[in-house]
């Protein structure tokens, strides 16, 4: 997890409706961390929320989640913006849920083969614990595909420069320098992360905390100290400590010895350990053919 806090976008035009939701929401928290509402009364504001939550592109959102009204402005307009937002901002991300206090209007049968959206709720069965459910399984679910997208990003980028070892510790290091500038401004600020590769037993780079080697390396060995749970019997391993994950590549004939530190805003879900293990089995892949 690299966020401080979640954020979830709801457009409805009846004020009562906003504030009853913001009450249920107030105090939901999603591993450990808390929701950051965001409003709007109509497809209009609700484009505008949107784009106000882009990182750098249309297609990449702060928001995990938006809980949006079918009827609004016109009997369509919740359905025009769940088109915006897979169409036009092309947001595959955004977990959708619509809702409708008018299920004659939109039948969720006819919604759900019309809409590219995860869920569909009347505003009758609306209750705390439903929107709890709703809220919490989005962001579990836009959590784990903008992560997988970012690794394939990531691992897209590095294969290019895999002539020489050089050339990847080069080209992580620059990914981390653009990553720095796309979040650059306010939206930043509820973006942590720290993050060090050690590589056959060398410094490579590192992030946040870890920027140094000698900083990252004894956290390693503190973690490595530490009982661990094993991905598979090739050797790969990986450690949790409170926030901070160590994951361990064994050295093979295919693959270079990684110790890779992670330190983000929560524990890290099992999910999330896994995605990157599979992201470093390829890294440390590549680093082995390299020169």
């Amino acid at each position: 997890m690299h966020l401080s806090e979640f954020h979830v976008v709801l457009v409805d035009d009846e004020p009562d409706v906003l504030e009853v939701s913001r009450l249920a929401m107030r105090h939901f928290k999603v591993y450990g961390l808390p929701i950051r509402l965001h409003t709007a009364t109509s497809k209009a504001q609700g484009i505008e929320v949107l784009n106000s939550l882009t990182l750098g592109r249309p297609d990449i959102s702060m928001a995990s989640v938006a809980l949006i009204d079918v009827v609004m402005e016109t009997d369509h307009a919740g359905l025009e913006l769940c088109d915006h937002i897979r169409e036009v901002m092309k947001n595959r991300t955004m977990q959708i849920c619509v809702r409708t206090g008018q299920p004659g209007i939109a039948p969720e049968r006819a919604v759900l083969d019309r809409c590219d959206i995860q869920g569909y709720l009347s505003k009758a069965e609306a209750t705390e614990d439903k929107l709890y459910s709703v809220v919490k399984a989005g962001i579990r679910q836009a959590s784990f595909i903008g992560q997988s997208h970012a690794l394939q990003d990531l691992l897209r980028y590095l294969i290019p420069s895999a002539t020489s070892k050089s050339a990847i510790a080069d080209a992580l290091r620059n990914w981390q320098r653009l990553a720095r500038l796309t979040l650059a401004g306010t939206k930043a600020q509820t973006i942590e992360s720290s993050l060090a590769y050690i590589v056959d037993g060398e410094f490579v780079t590192g992030v946040g905390d870890w920027q140094d080697a000698g900083t990252a390396t004894r956290r390693r060995d503190e973690l490595a100290a530490l009982p661990s749970e094993a991905f598979n019997e090739d050797g790969d391993r990986f450690t949790v400590d409170g926030r901070d994950l160590l994951i361990q590549i064994a050295p093979t004939d295919l693959n270079a010895g990684v110790h890779y530190l992670l330190r983000g805003t929560a524990t890290p879900p099992d999910w999330e350990i896994f995605l990157y293990h599979r992201y470093l089995r390829s890294f440390s892949a590549l680093w082995k053919l390299a020169h």
